[in-house]
């Protein structure tokens, strides 16, 4: 399997591209820079979460400093948001640590105009370890059924038109996943993707190539590849209606699991009947069988409802690479397009909203827990969101399921012989609601309910959790501001086993320097 990566080169490669970026002389000007930092003391009567005979409660202060970079001019588009949080008073159990750091940085680069591109990405993100144990979002200092992930992902391209006749794209990707969690270990992979597709000249037929090859290296597993050869056709029938086919070769070799090929073909329909509405469906086969995609959008003044469907082949490292699939800032910004039509300053509005508001970074979503394996994840997503003069409303659904096509061997360290079987075929069910009411612009409150089902349908056993959160915000003066937070969460271990119930109160102050 080779020699592991140093721990910190994922940190060093990141300083050196953000430092490149930043020092390009186009960039410089326009960088901003946004230091702060939160006070907060929270006190809860079950810090693990554990049965009531087990439970113990626990008073917590905290403080953490943060900054954010950001910077958007012709050449360069960078996002930079860091904050570490210090703990006090979480106590000196196996669970229990002082700090954590969460990063989370996107950079896009025009290198050379119209021509040479880069793309990079990175994150330090507090994850759970399973899918069936407490999910804890609130209890940082807490580190049951929670390790740390750290992402990276560099991603320099060309791309390039050819007359009027094609397009062209050669983009090469190098991403790497690291985790505290030695069960899970650390990854890279490599992966060249090639595209020719048709120009401006074809306007009512379109026609595309693409070429991918993947290559994985894992620190606790086989290495791994992928590959794929794929053509398609559209034509227009109108200027709503789009019709396509497409057909190719697929080859993944699993490392433990051997090796699944075949061909593949695929029909799909995008209709889009207004600027404010679209349906794109599609149907075909791939080499696990059938494969089927749906993605529906339409807005209104003061609504926005979205639904997306697909199936896929997929990892957990690759999850983590992924951003939120149900974005809060997503939502509110199709909201407020109504309103603010410049793309930048309604991005500053989304940003500042959930600032302000304390609100989630993602709906609910189904837990990406950890696994060595490759599953086919068949995934159904719904959200909706409603926007009046005081309120904003926003609901999500999901229902996913997991069906692990590698061998087990590679789970073995995580999960343990007693357990090795949990992982081969899951469901999670789930919905979350929030309603925010903000009377006027320096009080908010913010009600949120959570519910989510975790089922093993090779063993039968199953995990739910529930929650209920609110919120009030307050803002002092232009820097300042104040957060109270009462919840309550109930759950129960697998198949009802070690019930839990804890009640919160946490109260912070934020300051902007």
């Amino acid at each position: 399997m080779g020699r592991a990566p140093a721990r910190g080169a994922p940190r060093r490669r990141l300083l050196a591209a953000v430092l490149a970026l930043l020092f390009a002389p186009a960039s410089r000007a326009e960088l901003v820079f946004s230091p702060a930092v939160e006070l907060r003391a929270s006190a809860t009567d079950n810090a693990n979460m554990a049965p009531p005979e087990r439970a113990h409660g626990r008073v917590v202060a905290e403080v953490a400093p943060g900054f954010s970079l950001s910077e958007q001019t012709a050449r360069l588009n960078l996002k930079l948001a860091y904050q570490l949080r210090f703990y006090t008073g979480g106590g000196d159990d196996a669970n229990s640590q002082r700090h954590q750091s969460q990063l989370q940085a996107s950079a896009k680069a025009r290198l050379l105009e119209d021509w040479l591109f880069l793309d990079g990405a990175a994150s330090i993100s507090q994850q759970s370890t399973s899918a069936f144990g407490p999910q804890q979002g609130d209890n940082g200092y807490s580190t049951l059924n929670r390790n740390e992930v750290r992402t990276l992902s560099i991603s320099p391209y060309l791309r390039r038109r050819l007359g009027a006749g094609a397009d062209l794209e050669l983009r090469y990707t190098r991403d790497q996943v690291d985790s505290n969690n030695a069960a899970f270990g650390r990854s890279q992979s490599d992966q060249l993707f090639a595209s020719l597709a048709s120009g401006p000249a074809f306007r009512s037929l379109g026609w595309g190539l693409q070429l991918s090859k993947l290559r994985q290296h894992d620190s606790v597993a086989p290495d791994s590849s992928s590959s794929g050869a794929n053509g398609s056709l559209s034509y227009g029938v109108s200027p709503s209606l789009n019709l396509s086919l497409g057909a190719g070769y697929d080859k993944m070799d699993f490392g433990l699991g051997g090796v699944s090929q075949g061909r593949s073909w695929t029909t799909g329909l995008r209709w889009a009947p207004t600027l404010r509405s679209s349906l794109q469906l599609s149907h075909g086969r791939r080499y696990y069988g059938a494969s089927n995609g749906l993605s529906l959008q339409h807005r209104s003044r003061n609504t926005v409802w979205s639904a997306h469907y697909d199936d896929s082949v997929t990892t957990s490292r690759s999850q983590f690479l992924l951003p939120a699939a149900v974005s809060t800032a997503e939502l509110l910004n199709r909201l407020m397009s109504a309103t603010i039509s410049d793309p930048l300053l309604r991005a500053q509005a989304v940003e500042a909203y959930i600032r302000a508001n304390s609100l989630p970074r993602s709906l609910a979503t189904s837990v990406n827990y950890f696994s060595n394996r490759y599953s086919l994840q068949k995934q159904l997503q719904a959200s909706v969101g409603l926007n009046t003069a005081r309120t904003i409303t926003m609901l999500s659904v999901y229902d996913t399921r997991r069906s692990a096509l590698s061998a087990r061997q590679s789970d073995s360290a995580l999960l343990g012989s007693s357990s090795e079987t949990l992982n081969d075929d899951t469901r999670q069910r789930g919905a979350s609601v929030a309603l925010n009411w903000h009377p006027s612009s320096r009080f908010g409150a913010t009600l949120s309910a959570d519910l989510s089902n975790t089922r093993s349908l090779s063993t039968g056993l199953g995990s739910r959790q529930r929650s209920l959160r609110l919120q009030l915000n307050r803002q002092f003066q232009p820097r300042l501001s104040g957060n109270l937070e009462l919840r309550r969460v109930h759950g129960d271990g697998l198949s009802g086993a070690g019930a839990y119930t804890e009640n919160a109160v946490a109260l912070s102050i934020s300051l902007k320097l």
